[in-house]
């Protein structure tokens, strides 16, 4: 019997290492094995074929055979140069588009920006609003001695939500000067309806003198009402405050970092520190101050910040209290225009002045936020987003997140508000102590998102 002939590329042995690498046309123990491999006498002959030639070529300036790693099967493949370019492409894309559409908000705030460049021109001021007399006028609300406020906070509430008065009161409500620039707050309330005391408001009002109360039925679907009144309130008694923060009785507003957002939006820190309030003393020749804002050439400009909602379809579900009739909005008007939340929305004194006057033109809805954002509309002035202004959502109890990087948090009851408050603005000793950690403040606003949408 014949013995088997040899396998002239036999296979590598499990758990047994050959020599070198498997067979390659590349390397220099190809080449040897070929020679060694031909017939005597024709191992020492010149190679005159195209195989002898692309062997003796690959052979070449090859190094010396190497062993083999212990262990491996296959020589070791690295990443080509095209592919790792690609991926790092695919990651930096990637990146960008979290930065821009993820939780941080800033591609909403950018989209906001442009909204001004698609705006209609303004439309011609209506008639003057025909807004229900004040019960309550309170008109020395803004009229103390100083400084005009910077920012006024109106705060919509319900004539039975004393327990939620209180709560602000005895927290983020109880700050008449931050940061050397002076905040007022005041209470929007209508008439309560059968069964309250309405002498109950008178009482209050005289108590704490922070109620502003108007003659109409207090009730969800009057809320535009109560909104326009305010409005035109602070317009009327209030004229000198630079920008009106719209808020609801359930929601915590960090006070010192929204007056420092607005300052950063609005102008210099030291423009405001030294423009607003009373000059130095009066000399020979000098203008007597009349209690108004000095900012010399440095006029407010027309800011309408919030939560931007994009084109929401109003609601037609019967007796909701969102619900918006095909009269009130025909379906041929499609969704609503961009609008901030009615959570908590600030407006310069400029831009209430020009609410004011084009909301006549507008269609009277229940729904204030969606309603003022028309009127902005009207007038030509478009929504700025800020995601810092939490609308809707309610965040979970931290002290970084309520200390440093959110500026209103809703759906708080009067407990939730005194705990938030002693979080971030108990005694001065805490006020030291830094709200957030190096990781903390690295992650930003992204991790508050994250805490929100866990305990969601």
């Amino acid at each position: 019997m014949w013995p088997r002939p040899a396998d002239p590329n036999p296979l590598p042995v499990l758990g047994k290492d050959p020599p070198c690498a498997p067979p390659a046309p590349s390397s220099l123990c190809s080449a040897k094995r070929a020679a060694a491999e031909l017939p005597a006498g024709a191992a020492h002959a010149t190679p005159s074929g195209g195989e002898g030639r692309r062997a003796e070529t690959a052979g070449h300036g090859a190094g010396p055979c190497r062993p083999r790693r212990p262990g491996a099967l296959w020589p070791r493949r690295t990443m080509r140069p095209g592919l790792s370019r690609r991926l790092l492409l695919a990651a930096l894309l990637l990146l960008l588009v979290w930065t821009l559409f993820g939780p941080s908000g800033l591609g909403e705030e950018l989209l906001s920006l442009s909204l001004a460049s698609l705006l209609p021109g303004p439309a011609s001021p209506g008639p003057p609003l025909a807004l229900p007399r004040l019960l309550i006028p309170n008109e020395a609300a803004c009229g103390a001695p100083g400084p005009p406020p910077f920012l006024l906070i109106l705060v919509c509430t319900a004539p039975d939500n004393l327990n939620q008065r209180n709560a602000i009161r005895a927290s983020w409500g109880r700050l008449r000067e931050v940061r050397g620039l002076r905040v007022q707050t005041v209470f929007l309330l209508g008439e309560p309806g059968w069964g309250s005391r309405g002498s109950d408001l008178v009482w209050e009002s005289a108590a704490h003198g922070d109620i502003m109360q108007a003659a109409f039925q207090d009730s969800y679907r009057n809320l535009t009402l109560k909104t326009l009144s305010g409005l035109s309130w602070a317009d009327r008694h209030c004229p000198t405050a630079r920008y009106i923060l719209k808020t609801d009785d359930d929601v915590f507003v960090n006070v010192p970092e929204l007056v420092s957002e607005l300052v950063r939006r609005g102008g210099r820190w030291e423009q405001w520190e030294t423009g607003v309030g009373p000059p130095r003393k009066a000399k020979a020749g000098d203008e007597k101050w009349d209690g108004s804002p000095t900012l010399g050439s440095q006029p407010v400009p027309l800011l309408y910040l919030g939560r931007v909602h994009w084109r929401v379809q109003p609601s037609r579900s019967p007796g909701g209290k969102h619900q918006v009739s095909e009269e009130q909005w025909p379906p041929s008007w499609g969704p609503f225009p961009p609008y901030a939340s009615g959570t908590g929305y600030v407006l310069s004194a400029s831009a209430v002045q020009l609410i004011l006057k084009v909301a006549s033109r507008a269609p009277l809805l229940p729904l204030e936020d969606v309603f003022v954002g028309l009127s902005a509309r009207r007038g030509g002035l478009a929504p700025t987003h800020c995601v810092k202004l939490a609308g809707a959502t309610h965040y979970p109890l931290d002290r970084c997140c309520y200390g440093k990087f959110l500026l209103t948090s809703h759906k708080l009851d009067p407990w939730e508000m005194q705990e938030a408050w002693k979080l971030v603005g108990g005694s001065d000793a805490e006020r030291t102590v830094p709200f957030c950690s190096w990781l903390q403040g690295l992650l930003g606003i992204l991790r508050c998102r994250l805490i929100a949408w866990l305990h969601s």
